[in-house]
């Protein structure tokens, strides 16, 4: 939950660097072989970096620095890595960056920031604005989003019931604080997003006192 961040460095981008130049016995070197989740981080990469409309088999093959045939051993055709690039932004990245966040300190209110450190060291805000534009256009990513955003609603109400919240309260509060961080409105530097999120989080985590109660 958090924005923009350096992109971390994607599986294979060595091997390019090991390919694109060297000497010789470098260049023909017996090369690990690509599996099917280093396909998926490139994706994830160029879909991060430049857009769905960027993510195409020659991008990814350029990226990791091997022919087509490798693609092949892994995915039907590309209409099936898609799906599977979708798919895997709900099921397994986001799911495991709620994992991690839930471990360590139980206090609820580290455990919401623990999730936002961990989004901002693994570049997922970034990843989830491109994940909403493709889903615009693609009923995959569509269902992928609506699966991630249920997800982390659950992960931030619980964390807010924890806090007192009765189920209502709680239910409500996550989605503030998730719009919170979706939005892009004003046009909000990283630094200042990462401030307005704090002060959002505190806002929602305070309980109204008794005289503001009764005012209203």
């Amino acid at each position: 939950m958090a924005r923009k961040t350096p992109t971390p460095a994607v599986a294979g981008e060595s091997d390019v660097a090991a390919t694109g130049g060297g000497t010789t016995a470098a260049r023909s070197a017996p090369r690990e072989r690509l599996g099917r989740a280093d396909w998926i981080a490139a994706g994830q990469a160029v879909l991060r970096e430049q857009g769905i409309t960027a993510v195409k088999l020659a991008a990814l093959t350029a990226r990791l620095g091997v022919s087509i045939g490798s693609f092949y051993h892994h995915f039907e055709n590309f209409e099936n890595y898609l799906g599977a690039l979708a798919d895997h932004y709900s099921v397994e990245r986001v799911r495991e960056e709620l994992e991690r966040a839930r471990a360590g300190d139980p206090d609820p209110i580290a455990r919401i920031r623990r999730l936002g450190a961990i989004s901002t060291q693994r570049g997922t805000f970034d990843l989830d604005q491109a994940m909403r534009v493709w889903a615009t256009m693609d009923p995959r990513a569509a269902h992928a989003l609506r699966r991630a955003e249920k997800l982390v609603l659950e992960f931030l109400a619980q964390a807010f019931r924890d806090l007192g919240f009765d189920a209502i309260e709680a239910g409500l509060r996550a989605r503030l604080l998730l719009s919170a961080n979706i939005a892009t409105l004003g046009g909000l530097d990283a630094r200042e997003h990462a401030r307005f999120l704090s002060e959002s989080l505190v806002l929602l985590s305070t309980r109204p006192s008794a005289a503001g109660r009764s005012r209203r």
